[in-house]
């Protein structure tokens, strides 16, 4: 699929309703949420439930938005620290 469009390789995806992708809500609002989808995507790998190519390319962004988390974190607590809160 070297020229695939993204409607092409949505088209190759089961889904539902033909033609239309799903929508996935999954909440990433901690480091935590993260690990739990990464963990339920490692489990569907295993099972033979997705691509494990697909499974890697999702858990790499699982990894960005779980450093993106903590960086907000870390700025959020020296805020802070820096204004004397606690």
């Amino acid at each position: 699929m070297e020229n695939a469009t993204p409607t092409a390789v949505w088209a190759d995806t089961p889904h539902p309703q033909k033609g239309k992708p799903r929508r996935v809500r999954v909440k990433l609002d901690t480091v935590t949420d993260a690990r739990k989808e990464m963990a339920k995507l490692y489990r569907e790998a295993r099972a033979g439930k997705i691509d494990v190519s697909e499974a890697s390319k999702l858990a790499h962004i699982l990894m960005l938005i779980g450093r993106m988390i903590e960086g907000s974190d870390f700025e959020r607590r020296l805020e802070a620290l820096e204004t004397g809160e606690r």
